[in-house]
């Protein structure tokens, strides 16, 4: 069977579709938008720029602390995005969460940059000024030892982000009694530990916080003073894990078949710069070799949750990845374990080989499901361009889909049945559910809507 990418064929040619991908990239607080509708994107191009670097964020996890859930944290807000808060500042109340009546009080003095009632987090954006000079602290008086002593009792380095009220030094790992720490008086860098002195220094630099394109297309519009939505015909994947930042390149072809294991030996130098594409499981040696020769990204089946960790030097978050510091970007399209790449999305990545993809590993496995993506656009695409799905919308019989909780999480199957009336679901809370059979054994089961995706 042929594989091109495009609306359904003819004469047995399966054909992929072109959907209308747009992609929202703003800044995280007011700034300068750069770019104006009808311009050009690539990947690279500054869209949005914020010409003070804008202070340490505070994520805090206020949903769970006044005791509701995520999706009913934008209710409970008394204060909204864009807002000036103060410390102490009560901006959220749940009158019927777990603990009853429940308030939260703002940590730090700062903006309120974004409420999510996906993760129910919200997060709190100090605001440093370009003027703002170090400020230096005795941090071997705290801790009651000698200034050429400091460094050995130092638990935060000199390059390090911290906040207000963080410990940066410990000495002593007895009693609490009998241990001494210093804080923080500001939030900031560390810039200096004076070993003659016994200061610590944190300072506040200044630095041109960016937007980018992420991926090519047009700028169709503008999101004032935040930055653009940019449009582009797309053929776009999305996985089960990712770890990793945004990034792009061309994509190269490893393995033959879906059920090919990524080794190490079909890594090699013409990788570099490349998003590489594997059948199934992929090696710990692979990931590191593909590190090692500089691969924008690996796309593979499925991979160890150890080997990651290891291979790639992270320490992964608790269902939230995305903004690990890491060369090389991974997206594992069936998780983890070991399981072949499913042949349809192998195909069309196969079909695609040679193009350029932006990819994000961007994960988050809790309420409000973020999956990492692979999205490959066709700028000068003129054929028939699909409508883009959207998660519990417009769900028919015979799709594609994939269940994104337990208890089948990273099945895929097709709906057979989608009931009219709400079903009360193990939970007990009565949801929108679909039937689905699954692939892997044709098992009929019922799952909440908002459980699976298009795939």
């Amino acid at each position: 069977m042929a594989y091109s990418v495009g609306s359904a064929g003819s004469n047995g040619e399966k054909r992929y579709p072109v959907a209308m991908v747009r992609k929202v990239r703003k800044l995280p607080l007011p700034g300068e938008v750069l770019a104006e509708v009808g311009d050009q994107i690539d990947p690279e191009t500054i869209v949005a720029k914020i010409s003070l670097k804008p202070g340490i964020p505070w994520v805090v996890p206020v949903a769970r602390l006044v005791g509701i859930e995520p999706a009913a944290l934008p209710a409970a807000m008394m204060r909204k995005v864009g807002d000036r808060v103060k410390t102490k500042e009560i901006i959220a109340r749940a009158e019927k969460g777990i603990y009853g009546r429940k308030e939260y009080e703002a940590p730090t003095d700062g903006v309120i940059e974004d409420i999510s009632e996906k993760s129910g987090r919200v997060v709190i954006r100090e605001e440093f000024g370009k003027e703002e000079p170090p400020v230096s602290f005795d941090a071997a008086f705290e801790l009651g030892c000698k200034p050429r002593d400091l460094s050995k009792f130092m638990i935060k380095k000199i390059g390090d982000e911290v906040k207000r009220g963080q410990f940066v030094a410990k000495k002593g790992e007895a009693q609490a009694f009998f241990t001494k720490t210093a804080r923080t008086p500001i939030s900031g860098i560390i810039a200096e530990v004076n070993d003659q002195t016994g200061y610590v220094t944190i300072a506040r630099p200044f630095k041109e916080v960016v937007v980018k394109g992420y991926i090519k297309g047009v700028a169709r519009e503008i999101v004032p003073a935040r930055g653009v939505v940019v449009e582009a015909p797309a053929v776009r994947l999305t996985g089960i894990f990712g770890v990793g930042r945004e990034t792009h390149g061309d994509l190269k072809i490893l393995c033959q078949k879906s059920d090919q294991t990524l080794t190490d030996d079909m890594i090699t130098s013409e990788c570099e710069g490349k998003i590489v594409v594997g059948g199934a499981f992929a090696t710990n040696e692979a990931l590191k070799k593909a590190v090692e020769v500089g691969a924008k990204g690996v796309i593979t089946g499925t991979a160890s949750y150890l080997n990651i960790v290891k291979s790639l030097g992270v320490k992964l978050g608790v269902g939230i990845t995305g903004q690990e510091d890491i060369p090389t970007t991974v997206i594992l399209l069936e998780g983890f374990g070991h399981l072949a790449m499913h042949e349809e999305a192998f195909n069309v990545l196969k079909s695609l080989e040679g193009r350029h993809a932006s990819i994000n590993g961007a994960t988050q496995i809790r309420a409000g499901a973020i999956r990492p993506e692979v999205v490959v656009p066709f700028s000068d695409w003129t054929g028939e361009i699909t409508e883009a799905k959207v998660i519990d919308e417009d769900l028919s019989v015979g799709q594609a889909v994939r269940v994104i909780n337990a208890p089948y999480f990273g099945e895929l199957g097709r709906i057979t049945a989608i009931p009219r009336e709400p079903v009360v679901v193990e939970t007990e809370a009565k949801v929108p559910v679909v039937e689905v059979e699954l692939a892997s054994n044709n098992q009929r089961v019922v799952v909440p809507r908002a459980n699976v995706e298009v795939f």
